[in-house]
């Protein structure tokens, strides 16, 4: 009996010996700069009969957008940027499974807000054809003004109520698909002023997270091990009751 405690102890030790050795099971994924075929570009209301303006520069270390939404404050106006990460045609979306959050580095003129829009493929609803059906997680990033480096939580993405009335989606249809992302996109805030210049340079945008997958095959054999010590325990006291009759 106590040899076969001695034994599970021993493989005990020695998986976590071997766990703790193991490298940090970090997980990044850079949005920009961009990388892997990824293409972004910038978009307006002017196709759709509007008067939105928008400025767009491209670095190898930054990205700049400025953009004057056209109209009275009434009026529906938009800009913003797309980043697509999903190499086009080929549609190999990025895996983000293990992300808890997107960092940001950023610099901000005259706005105190703005969307941050992940689009994923969905399965049950999204045809390739039509950028809108892929499932929409969004979240409201409050900014300062100046540079600064932010984080949001990837928990609280969100998808909107207006993207299942508008692409006629059941409710209940409602998993994240955090694995299949496909594209994002930074838009104006709900309250930026139109014709008022608001401008954003982005220094990076990463995605960021922690595999559990080690640590989780440590938990199942550590409760195999107490399972095999438990039945070992419980088999030399139901034997030495037999005994002792």
């Amino acid at each position: 009996m106590t040899k076969t405690y001695v034994i599970l102890v021993a493989i005990a030790a020695v998986v976590l010996g071997v766990y703790f050795a193991l490298p940090d099971r970090h997980f990044a994924d850079n949005v920009f700069p961009l990388h892997d075929g990824a293409t972004v570009f910038e978009y307006d209301d002017k196709a759709d009969g509007g008067s939105s303006e928008v400025t767009f520069a491209l670095a190898d270390s930054s990205l700049s957008f400025s953009c004057t939404l056209g109209g009275a404050d009434d009026q529906s106006a938009w800009c913003g940027l797309l980043f697509d990460i999903s190499k086009g045609k080929e549609a190999e979306y990025r895996n983000w499974t293990f992300v808890d959050s997107l960092v940001f580095d950023v610099e901000s003129k005259r706005t105190k807000e703005i969307l941050v829009k992940v689009w994923t493929f969905d399965p049950d609803v999204t045809d390739v054809t039509k950028p809108r059906t892929f499932r929409l997680l969004m979240k409201e990033l409050s900014l300062s003004g100046g540079r600064e480096r932010i984080s949001i939580p990837f928990e609280q993405f969100y998808t909107p109520d207006f993207w299942f009335d508008d692409e006629h989606v059941d409710r209940t249809l409602n998993r994240r698909h955090q694995e299949t992302v496909a594209r994002v996109e930074i838009a104006p805030g709900w309250n930026q002023s139109h014709g008022k210049n608001f401008s954003l340079k982005f220094y990076s945008i990463t995605a960021k997270g922690v595999s559990n997958f080690a640590f989780g095959v440590v938990m199942f054999i550590m409760l195999g091990l107490m399972i095999v010590a438990i039945g070992r325990t419980h088999s030399f006291h139901k034997d030495k009751l037999e005994s002792d009759k």
